[in-house]
């Protein structure tokens, strides 16, 4: 399907009436971020940024999705109430008392809160801290090497929480127009974030270049985004510092992401004999809208569409490859049991590695 056709369709099936169905997409509150090859880092007569966010560098990573936004204080508050997080170590934030306990602010992001308060967290909703290179991904996007999440025109209190306006944290998710590429909300300012990484000053001139996770050891770990605090000519995407992993601040929150093999762990109920493996796939279409799921394998538009499967969701593969005029397709089913067929150009196998673009499988150096 080419790339302009999926919004006609779309378009179209408002005023005629299209078979389709509600398909399941990226978990709750978590947004698809694309696996392939991205600029890291700021270049070296990038005078905005500090040395230690240099030199850029290519860095390949899977595909996996991250939260919309940091997590808030009633977020944590559920895994205070379940025995599993400890209570951040202070109930205020900078000018607030009793910030964490207040219902005004529980939608506004947990701070105080350790390297490991973090991580407990996230273990107990089943995910995981980003690491420093998803973080970025997830802030700057796989297309350009831009400075912002929305590109380089200049911050302004309709894009983020800085400088000292109003000198303290926002609700989540309210600064629109600083979304990033993939939807992600207040990657700069409001609270920095902790990362999974132990932070090295000088780890891009010799890091790793493949899912990169970071010195093994170090006594720091990273942070990034920046905070409420931080001033504007300080700003960048590729921006990073460390903090002593038992130490806290009221700057600093944090948010979860999950790896799309990650994420695979839905119940198998296709009766399949003992022994053999349920096969898994996610949809990662060359267009940004998805793929269509149709009720026949067939290159044509006769079969009944069924739905749209967005990028980043997982199926399961129910039958296929089969071969007709020169494409491939199978027979899937998506997590609201619904089944039907789609190209194989659009799904990753979930223990095959996906291209920069396009859902064909491989490694291309």
């Amino acid at each position: 399907m080419k790339k302009h056709m999926l919004p006609f369709l779309m378009l179209l099936c408002m005023f005629f009436p299209c078979k389709f169905s509600a398909v399941s997409a990226v978990p709750i509150d978590m947004v698809y971020v694309s696996s392939g090859y991205s600029m890291m880092g700021a270049e070296y007569g990038d005078l905005t940024a500090s040395m230690n966010a240099k030199p850029n560098h290519l860095v390949y990573l899977d595909a996996f999705y991250i939260d919309t936004h940091e997590v808030t204080n009633e977020d944590y508050a559920v895994c205070v109430a379940a025995g599993v997080c400890r209570e951040p170590e202070s109930a205020d934030s900078k000018t607030r008392e009793g910030y964490y306990t207040s219902q005004t602010f529980a939608k506004f992001p947990v701070v105080n809160v350790t390297w490991q308060d973090a991580v407990d967290y996230c273990e107990f909703v089943e995910k995981r801290l980003p690491t420093e290179a998803e973080w970025e991904r997830a802030a700057r996007g796989i297309a350009d090497d831009r400075r912002y999440p929305w590109g380089e025109g200049s911050p302004n209190m309709n894009r983020m929480n800085t400088s000292l306006i109003p000198g303290d944290t926002e609700m989540v998710n309210i600064y629109t127009g600083g979304i990033s590429p993939y939807g992600a909300a207040d990657m700069l300012g409001n609270g920095a974030e902790w990362t999974a990484d132990w932070y090295d000053a000088e780890w891009y001139l010799n890091g790793e270049r493949d899912n990169p996770t970071g010195p093994v050891a170090g006594t720091e770990k990273v942070i990034r985004g920046g905070s409420f605090e931080t001033r504007i000519n300080e700003l960048h995407a590729a921006a990073r510092d460390g903090m002593d992993p038992e130490s806290y601040s009221y700057a600093v929150g944090f948010r979860c992401a999950l790896g799309i093999r990650e994420s695979v762990g839905y119940e198998d109920t296709t009766g399949a004999e003992e022994g053999n493996e349920t096969e898994f796939a996610y949809v990662q279409a060359g267009n940004e809208n998805g793929i269509f799921l149709l009720s026949e394998p067939g290159t044509g538009y006769d079969s009944p569409m069924l739905g749209v499967i967005p990028n980043g969701a997982v199926v399961e593969i129910l039958a296929g490859p089969v071969n007709i005029n020169y494409s491939k397709w199978y027979q899937i089913r998506t997590q609201t049991d619904l089944s039907g067929w789609t190209l194989s150009s659009a799904l990753v196998l979930v223990d095959e590695t996906p291209l920069l673009i396009g859902g064909d499988t491989g490694r291309m150096y």
